[in-house]
């Protein structure tokens, strides 16, 4: 029930908990797999670590980052798409990891939207919605209780940065692709199709990483569900050396002061730890 409800920042962060049909997912999966062979030959199984092991260095030494990010949701059942652009904010710390994303600009087929905020201070997770003036607290762990984040098995929303190479290896048939001219410059793309035995079977076509060579870290995530009429891409155009460990500070994970005047709607964890329903 909680993943469920948490499917939206979960599609923003890394994939959505939205679950596609058995059929059509192994279906799709199978079509992937076909293309894939032809690419698999260009890379060693040794190429594949080198990436994942870079980017799980990179992730266990990240300290915070802020860069920008832009999301698209491409529904390609009901022929529609939304954009929405803004930043994010992350830092790492005891007894968990704090985050904000905010979101100045959003789209929906090419009309204009209100910002959104998704902000998560180590216990509470808070959802702020301009075009309600509604501000949703969801109580994500107790006070003091340690989530670990970047774990993709278990985190209620799984963060982009910090994978470990054994959780994807666990979880993913892993290939790295030629790269293309639409690629983002400088990456090295990772396709990962969902083995049978993990609990992402039924829920991801392939996900991709365009990892940046130099700096380790994925400029872009793309999530395929639904035999492919269902694609999310999160951008982050502007991650640098400059975005990482650059001494996020407190101020910069405060409320928006626009929350002043929203309505506050609090759910608290019940006695199993499950949020309501």
């Amino acid at each position: 029930m909680l993943e469920r409800r948490l499917g939206r920042i979960s599609r923003i962060l890394v994939a959505s908990a939205v679950t596609t049909s058995l059929l059509g997912g192994a279906f799709s999966r199978s079509v992937f797999a076909q293309e894939a062979k032809p690419e698999a030959s260009s890379a060693s199984t040794a190429d594949v670590d080198r990436v994942l092991t870079a980017l799980q260095d990179r992730g266990d030494a990240l300290k915070d980052i802020r860069c920008r990010v832009r999301f698209v949701e491409d529904d390609r059942v009901n022929l529609t798409k939304r954009t929405k652009e803004g930043r994010i904010v992350l830092v790492t710390g005891e007894p968990n990891a704090r985050f904000l994303i905010q979101f100045d600009k959003t789209e929906a087929d090419g009309v204009a939207g209100k910002r959104e905020w998704y902000l998560f201070d180590g216990r509470w997770l808070f959802e702020g919605v301009e075009r309600l003036e509604q501000v949703t607290k969801r109580e994500m762990a107790r006070s003091g209780e340690k989530l670990n984040l970047f774990d993709l098995e278990t985190a209620p929303f799984p963060l982009p940065f910090g994978q470990k190479k054994e959780t994807i290896r666990r979880n993913f048939e892993v290939t790295l692709i030629p790269p293309a001219s639409s690629d983002p410059p400088t990456t090295e793309h990772l396709v990962c199709l969902p083995k049978p035995e993990s609990k992402f079977f039924d829920r991801y076509d392939k996900l991709e990483f365009f990892v940046l060579k130099e700096l380790r870290l994925p400029s872009r995530i793309v999530v395929t569900k639904n035999g492919g009429l269902e694609v999310e891409t999160a951008d982050f155009p502007d991650l640098s050396n400059s975005s990482i460990n650059a001494g996020v500070q407190d101020k910069d994970l405060a409320q928006p002061s626009e929350w002043k005047k929203y309505k506050v709607v609090t759910e608290e964890l019940g006695a199993s730890g499950e949020a309501p329903p």
